[in-house]
């Protein structure tokens, strides 16, 4: 049914880029929004655009850290006091925090004491947040980790990409295999038990003895989970360069890519561990990643930070450079942001519901979940043909090859609706 793959969810949504977007004034939508009370589930994103190394493989919101990263922790608090008094913020509580890269913690311990600090005090955070944050191995000091502890943070996102030192070498990635794994269990050792890593597969010249070396160390370290991706070679990246100009060989192909998949979804399920969205496998209750619940249920993100996308109600913006200065508004109005229809809204929580591993039509009312079902019939019909999904109840649930072909369901899936919804709009 495929032959090209959609490896990440930025690709999938392609067809709802300029859907549904709602033609009223960001300034008074966002005026008048403040004054009101939440009701969605809600989560917080703040990003730190600097790393101490670039990965090869990524080209990312990012740049090598300078001397503006010591004073950065003053404009993530600027922001927080600017919009904390809010109505609309002040309303709900937050469910999760996310601190995402970039790397969050080229941060010292004392300004992550300090954007902590103000963070608590100022703003609703539930008491059983999940407050997570992106890290390579090498900042994961004494001293963050005890500021860590201290304050709150209780999950941890690992980008280890690979354990073996020939791939993490390719990749650019800091710290020898044993320096990894000994980190790791000694973070885990600290009462860390949320702690994931990333896990990339299907790099340039990977051996399946070298995955099933990955995977046999994930089944040996007590981590909750990882995120999984095949590697995707982004445009404008130091590995992209340099297999683009023959200096290292290309990817293997789909075949390959396939098996390698199979490998690690199949080793991993057969060992404690489930499927939780279609780029993560977590052990069973340790983590539910919230952060990600939140988004594909397309609840509030506030973001923070140079470089974070985020939306409240239904505003949808991006915080471009803006070093040291707060906006006049006290939120981002920005030329990237854009007000959205409820139907931008059905549409992201379908295929959110994709992400989590199922399709359903049960976001509007029954007539029009009807419709919705009927204009995706021939659709569903070839996905269960071809066994990507499986019918149950009134959901079709993702198979194994479902998974790996998911974002490209998701793609598909978006296009239909865009034009179903299209059309009811037009009636």
């Amino acid at each position: 049914m495929y032959s090209e793959r959609l490896k990440s969810h930025h690709a999938s949504q392609v067809y709802l880029k300029n859907a549904f977007v709602d033609k009223q004034s960001q300034i008074g939508y966002v005026k008048t929004l403040l004054q009101t009370k939440a009701t969605r589930p809600r989560s917080i994103y703040i990003h730190t655009p600097y790393c101490t190394n670039l990965c090869s493989f990524c080209n990312l919101n990012r740049t090598m850290i300078n001397s503006s990263v010591e004073d950065y922790h003053k404009l993530i608090i600027k922001q927080i006091k600017a919009v904390a008094s809010y109505p609309y913020i002040q309303s709900k509580e937050f469910d999760s925090i996310y601190f995402g890269g970039g790397t969050p913690t080229v941060l010292s311990a004392k300004q992550w004491e300090q954007i902590l600090e103000v963070m608590h005090s100022l703003l609703p955070i539930s008491k059983t947040a999940e407050i997570s944050v992106e890290t390579s191995i090498t900042e994961l000091t004494g001293d963050r980790l005890e500021i860590f502890g201290i304050m709150g943070v209780n999950r941890l996102s690992v980008g280890v990409q690979t354990f073996v030192d020939r791939g993490r070498k390719l990749l650019k990635r800091r710290g020898s295999s044993n320096e990894v794994i000994s980190k790791i269990k000694k973070v885990v050792e600290m009462g860390f038990e949320n702690t994931n890593i990333d896990l990339i597969y299907n790099y340039p010249n990977q051996t399946m003895q070298e995955l099933e070396f990955d995977i046999k160390t994930i089944k040996e370290l007590n981590i909750a989970g990882l995120s999984y991706y095949s590697l995707i070679l982004y445009e404008g990246s130091m590995l992209g360069k340099l297999i683009e100009d023959g200096t290292i060989e290309n990817l293997p192909d789909i075949d390959a890519e396939k098996l390698m998949f199979d490998k690690v979804y199949d080793e991993l399920l057969d060992n404690g561990f489930e499927l939780l969205e279609l780029t993560k496998i977590v052990r069973k209750n340790r983590d539910s990643y919230k952060y990600i619940q939140v988004k594909n249920r397309a609840g509030d993100c506030l973001a923070l930070g140079n470089g974070a996308g985020g939306r409240l109600g239904n505003y949808l913006y991006y915080n471009g450079p803006m070093m040291n200065k707060v906006p006049k508004m006290l939120l981002p109005i920005s030329p990237m942001g854009k007000v959205v229809t409820e139907y931008y809204n059905v549409i992201t929580k379908i295929i959110g519901q994709i992400q989590f591993g199922y399709i359903s039509f049960n976001q509007l009312d029954a007539e029009i979940n009807l419709k919705m079902h009927e204009h995706a019939r021939s659709f569903i019909e070839e996905l269960l043909r071809n066994r990507l999904v499986v019918k149950e109840g009134e959901k079709y649930r993702l198979t194994k090859e479902g998974v790996f072909w998911g974002n490209n369901i998701c793609s598909d899936v978006t296009k239909l609706l865009v034009e179903f919804l299209n059309e009811e709009a037009g009636r």
